[in-house]
């Protein structure tokens, strides 16, 4: 099997995605986890870090936390066609995230990509159009409805992403939703689960 890159999300390590590693390991993957400085470059200068670190060769797919599972997009487009693999988005911000303007405040320390994440800043639902990708979308549904007052973020979500978000343009048969918290989802047995049976057949679990 191609080889998955693995991209953590902001603020987090490589370190968070240990045990996924461990996991896609033992299904028979081989894996690569890679580190960047998410706090302190914008998303272009991220991608541009991250390129040269990819696989020279043969075909590669992704699996990508929060804001790994956006420059997974990003860097499968810098790979020519036929080596393009699939993507596995574990609550990725495709539309933004309300959460980073109401905690814009906080840019000084979660860094300049923040802003990128801002619903305003992001393609509008409709527009996006990641049809040449493979991407499975897992989208969390954890979050308390009451925690809508402080994060800013309408309808079923993860705490920090909403699953229209994190679902972005994926179709409906690529698309699936967990009862898993946004900084957690990554070590829940079930998303494991969804991200293995994606990577090897295009195809989450049956419900």
């Amino acid at each position: 099997m191609e080889p998955v890159v693995l991209l953590h999300g902001l603020g987090r390590s490589k370190g968070s995605l240990r045990q996924l590693d461990r996991r896609l390991a033992a299904a028979g993957f081989t894996t690569l986890r890679l580190g960047y400085p998410s706090r302190d470059e914008v998303l272009a200068d991220l991608v541009a870090g991250l390129e040269p670190q990819l696989p020279k060769e043969g075909a590669v797919s992704f699996v990508g936390h929060s804001l790994g599972g956006v420059l997974s997009k990003h860097l499968m487009r810098r790979l020519q066609e036929a080596r393009r693999g699939r993507i596995v988005q574990l609550g990725a911000p495709n539309l933004g995230s309300a959460l980073a303007e109401r905690v814009g405040f906080l840019g000084p320390i979660m860094g300049p990509v923040m802003a990128e994440l801002e619903p305003s800043e992001m393609p509008e639902a409709g527009v996006l159009d990641d049809s040449d990708l493979e991407i499975g979308a897992i989208a969390g549904t954890a979050a308390w409805k009451v925690y809508g007052a402080v994060t800013g973020i309408e309808g079923e979500n993860d705490g920090k992403v909403s699953v229209a978000s994190a679902w972005g343009d994926a179709p409906p048969e690529r698309r699936i939703k967990l009862s898993v918290a946004h900084s957690t989802m990554m070590h829940n047995e079930d998303v494991i689960a969804a991200v293995i049976s994606f990577l090897k057949t295009g195809a989450f679990p049956a419900p």
